[in-house]
């Protein structure tokens, strides 16, 4: 054993040499790693407790375990102690630059048993003295900086980064990352009044809105459409509903019996009964704010122009303006400001002027009855029993296009000349996607390859993003409008979907099973 140690002793000294070069070689000033001279001889019987694993000391300087629990190994009485000793007190007497020095020349002479023991003795004071947040990047970086890698999530993660700590908390909740997310085109509504509103009732008294809030909201309401989760509320009254329309606080539905229904969406009470049509009521139009403007058209072949205002104690109703020009069933109808657009089936489209009730241009080019009909003030766009669509030039009624690709009546339809697209629903249970500018069919939605309608689609509404349809099959279903994914079916009728409307937050539909549903998806 004294042999072995004389060894180790010798190897030892020799090392102390190697380290010393270099320090040299590294530092100019030599004297910055002074030895330290070697203390009295009591340090000779000084015991030094080193907490090692026996298995990670060589043999030779392995001495029997006093204490087998903690496996303590003591080295006494030896000269490799008590250069040990020395080198701990020099090692002591340094600073902290020429400590770090020493383990860098140190670390790079270990081995990998070396590295297992550093790694089981400092696994406990990596950061004992750091400040709490030395290893927080956020926490590191200037704010700007910080923001821009924030904005740069999705939310789902930007709410995730608000759980991690108070500063991240703060970061991920300011205002604009918020602002910015629900400016999306994805989280906006499809109705820039909506829109508005919804923005409007989040605002503190310091007119400040709560983007954060606002954005948790639409994220809410997107998931429930996507989920077809929503409340429903039923309205009795009508033996076959044909048309619906809504404003913010009423359902107007119109009826085969020839009457019109308001109601009260928040009771589902009857507020008022229109009576002026002789025959069934086919297609409605509502709009105003105080004063309700309702255009309705019938099977008696009129356009009725109808005035109403709701108070909490009185309600009043009238018709102002009868529109006659048809010579049969005005079966659709669309209002833009003061000009109405109507289909017949005595095969015509007309263009009216709501002020005076004259008839400002007829357009004739399909050959059976018109059914479905859009427009805006460049195009108009209609649906027949014919099996066509026709595309018309607005201001003079020339057609332009037309479309054939069904193999039924096309029923219903809708065209948005931003996204270069028409929709439309049919006899044949499809919905076809068509190219405004083209007239080319790019997309077909059947009941076999894509979860589609299995019976007539009788009714169909888009926006910036979604299409619902109703059809025969007692279902409404909602699609991407990109893609032709079907996100959700709602069943609540008992007989075929007759007509339907909805905004970002409802969805209101009419039935042959005689009741109106709206279908609530607020969060």
């Amino acid at each position: 054993m004294r042999a072995s140690l004389s060894k180790s002793d010798n190897a030892l000294s020799s090392n102390t040499n190697v380290i010393n070069c270099r320090f040299k070689r590294h530092h100019s000033i030599d004297d910055d790693y002074s030895i330290i001279p070697s203390s009295s001889s009591s340090n000779d019987e000084k015991k030094i407790h080193v907490h090692f694993h026996p298995d990670l000391i060589s043999s030779d300087h392995r001495v029997p375990l006093l204490n087998t629990t903690s496996q303590e190994i003591i080295l006494q009485k030896s000269s490799f102690s008590s250069e040990l000793v020395r080198v701990v007190e020099w090692f002591n007497h340094l600073d902290n630059r020429q400590k770090e020095a020493l383990l860098r020349e140190l670390i790079s002479s270990c081995s990998g048993s070396q590295w297992h023991l550093l790694s089981l003795l400092t696994a406990d004071n990596w950061h004992r003295n750091c400040p709490s947040d030395c290893s927080d990047p956020l926490a590191q970086l200037p704010f700007d900086i910080s923001f821009y890698i924030l904005s740069l999530l999705d939310p789902i993660s930007l709410a995730r980064c608000s759980l991690v700590n108070k500063l991240w908390y703060y970061l991920s909740s300011h205002p604009e990352l918020w602002r910015k997310l629900s400016k999306q085109k994805k989280w906006s509504f499809s109705s820039n009044l909506l829109d508005q509103q919804q923005i409007e009732s989040h605002t503190n008294d310091q007119e400040q809105p709560q983007w954060k809030q606002i954005f948790i909201e639409r994220y809410h309401l997107r998931s429930r459409w996507l989920n077809g989760r929503c409340d429903v509320k039923t309205f009795h009254g009508h033996i076959e509903v044909s048309c619906v329309q809504f404003d913010s606080q009423t359902i107007i539905s119109g009826c085969t019996d020839g009457t019109i229904k308001v109601w009260d969406m928040n009771t589902t009470n009857e507020i008022i009964t229109l009576v002026g049509h002789s025959r069934s009521v086919r297609c409605l139009h509502v709009d105003g704010i105080n004063e309700v403007r309702l255009v309705s058209g019938s099977n008696d072949r009129s356009i009725k122009v109808w005035s109403i205002s709701i108070n909490q104690t009185w309600s009043k109703c009238a018709c102002k303006l009868t529109l006659l020009g048809h010579t049969d069933t005005v079966r659709c109808l669309v209002v833009r400001d003061d000009i109405c657009v109507s289909g017949s089936h005595d095969n015509s489209v007309k263009v009216w002027n709501l002020t005076n009730g004259l008839c400002l241009r007829t357009l004739i080019d399909h050959t059976d009855k018109v059914l479905c009909v859009q427009f805006n003030w460049d195009y108009i766009v209609s649906g027949s029993t014919d099996k066509t669509i026709k595309i018309w030039r607005y201001i003079d009624g020339i057609c332009l296009r037309t479309l054939s690709a069904h193999n039924g009546s096309v029923t219903c339809l809708y065209f948005d000349q931003q996204q270069d697209l028409i929709v439309s629903g049919s006899l044949d249970y499809d919905i076809r996607f068509w190219h405004l500018s083209t007239g080319e069919c790019c997309q077909k939605i059947d009941w076999i390859s894509k979860e589609g309608h299995r019976g007539v689609i009788r009714a169909l509404k888009a926006d910036s993003w979604r299409v619902v349809s109703g059809a025969d099959d007692k279902t409404i279903k909602v699609w991407d409008i990109r893609t032709g994914v079907r996100l959700c079916t709602l069943k609540n009728h008992t007989d075929g979907v007759t007509c339907l409307s909805f905004n970002d937050y409802l969805i209101v539909s009419g039935s042959f099973d005689g009741s109106v549903k709206l279908w609530n998806f607020r969060p």
